[in-house]
């Protein structure tokens, strides 16, 4: 069975966002870079895996092969996961947890590989040492994920743990977030959003767009308020090189010299929104008002804007044609000599902003297909 090279590994992101994610992953160091759907695997040193993990704003999880091979029944999976020697990835000690992605005539069923892959791992370890590593579900030790493509059988360690998305700033749940962190960091990247102006949501929620433009513009890590990884369980952590990137990092921070503003109607959303700012140390940079856009004020200095408005089934809207009008009606007016993002899953409703678009880009939020649209004002 081949084992993966020490220094490969695998990153996974959203559709549309591959290119963005290995621009990224080459600019922290990666070499050999291969794009994917969903994915780009590349090459790293120890440091630069460490680094990718800490300053990737658009990657959802890491994963490091193990080792890949072939196989058409479910004993025969069984028996060459038995043939692993599993002591040396993981401790009787530990906890540990499988996910299982299948597509497969033969595997058909993705629980079922789980606990065929639980299975190998555990008779081993009693077969062994007389104990075992048990399943935990939240935050394991170890976690592993098994890919089955037809018969090719493919197994990894996952660094990350928890998605990537879950920064650890977010204080408040309480408010619906249609939008995913690292989409949105996608997006700003993909607008080559700099921290250059002043920014502006007018839809802002509970403020995934803001923070992720604020952490761009101060260059704050976008790991830098997590502190859950699986790799820290991993045999080879080295914590004193961990340490050391997250130095480098937090002294790489800048200081933000303009104003992000974030406007909406609902109070509920703005309260979520200040909370969740300071949950990731950008409230002092932040300006956020109750307000709906019909009553915005005419801006006067250029700047930039990114919105993600209501589609009309995750947030009820009573006129969602009306709304996208009234949006297109507020950029045209108030938003003179500014660069104007709007990114939505209603392709019909975007049709009544009324406005030429500069850039179309398709990008997927979860399964719905969408577009972030540039309008230049001028």
């Amino acid at each position: 069975m081949p084992l993966a090279t020490s220094g490969e590994y695998l990153a996974k992101t959203f559709q549309g966002l591959e290119e963005i994610l290995a621009t990224e992953l080459q600019q922290l160091g990666a070499t050999n870079i291969k794009i994917r759907k969903r994915a780009v695997l590349f090459d790293a040193d120890l440091e630069t895996f460490y680094k990718v993990n800490y300053l990737s704003r658009t990657a959802l999880r890491f994963l490091k092969p193990i080792l890949h091979f072939r196989a058409s029944s479910y004993d025969e999976l069984y028996d060459k996961l038995s043939e692993i020697d599993w002591s040396k990835h993981l401790h009787y000690d530990q906890t540990f947890a499988i996910s299982s992605v299948v597509n497969s005539r033969v595997f058909d069923h993705s629980r079922y590989t789980t606990m065929k892959t639980k299975d190998a791992i555990v008779d081993q370890f009693r077969a062994r040492f007389r104990k075992r590593p048990f399943i935990e579900t939240y935050q394991p030790d170890i976690r592993f994920h098994i890919h089955i493509n037809d018969r090719n059988v493919r197994l990894y360690f996952d660094a990350s743990g928890e998605s990537l998305h879950k920064r650890g700033y977010r204080k408040d749940d309480t408010f619906p977030a249609p939008l995913s962190e690292c989409l949105a960091a996608g997006m700003l990247l993909q607008a080559r959003w700099d921290g250059s102006k002043d920014f502006v949501d007018p839809m802002c929620g509970s403020g995934t767009l803001l923070i992720e433009a604020g952490m761009i513009a101060r260059n704050i890590a976008a790991q830098r308020y997590r502190s859950y990884f699986s790799f820290h369980h991993w045999k080879d952590f080295q914590p004193k090189l961990w340490k050391k990137v997250k130095e480098d990092a937090i002294k790489n921070e800048r200081v933000f010299e303009h104003v992000i503003k974030g406007f909406d109607y609902n109070q509920k959303a703005l309260d979520a929104a200040a909370t969740n700012l300071r949950g990731a140390g950008l409230r002092g940079y932040t300006e956020l008002k109750l307000q709906d856009i019909n009553d915005m004020k005419a801006q006067t200095k250029p700047g930039f804007l990114m919105v993600n408005p209501p589609y009309g089934d995750n947030i009820k809207v009573a006129d969602i044609d009306l709304l996208y009008k009234q949006l297109g009606d507020m950029l045209k007016q108030k938003f003179n000599q500014w660069d104007a993002w709007v990114f939505t899953a209603n392709l019909d409703a975007l049709k009544n902003i009324g406005l030429k678009t500069s850039k179309r880009i398709p990008l997927f939020n979860g399964p719905k297909e969408s577009r972030l649209c540039l309008y230049e004002m001028y």
